[in-house]
């Protein structure tokens, strides 16, 4: 069974938003690409995993995970860094 990989972090264009991908493992390319729009960026800021976990289940991930690890982008940058989950499909 292909595991699905969620990552969400801050979007590139605009360092105030989240961009959130879902890819299935081995894939190149995300089959969801999307930034949050106000609502779910608020809620996002509260309760990230729970937030991720409910955009996975909106988007066909039937057990989304409900536990995220941190990944960092700059190992001297504390604050950039993404948020990224594993389950299987």
């Amino acid at each position: 069974m292909p595991k699905v990989i969620i990552r969400a972090g801050q979007w590139e264009e605009d360092r105030n938003r989240i961009r959130v991908r879902m890819r299935h493992e081995g894939q190149s390319s995300p089959f969801v690409d999307l930034v949050l729009g106000d609502w779910n960026h608020r809620l996002y800021r509260e309760m990230p995993a729970t937030t991720l976990t409910f955009l996975a289940e909106n988007h066909g991930v039937t057990s989304p995970p409900t536990i995220f690890r941190k990944e960092y982008h700059d190992q001297y940058n504390p604050f950039l860094y993404d948020l990224v989950g594993e389950a299987d499909q």
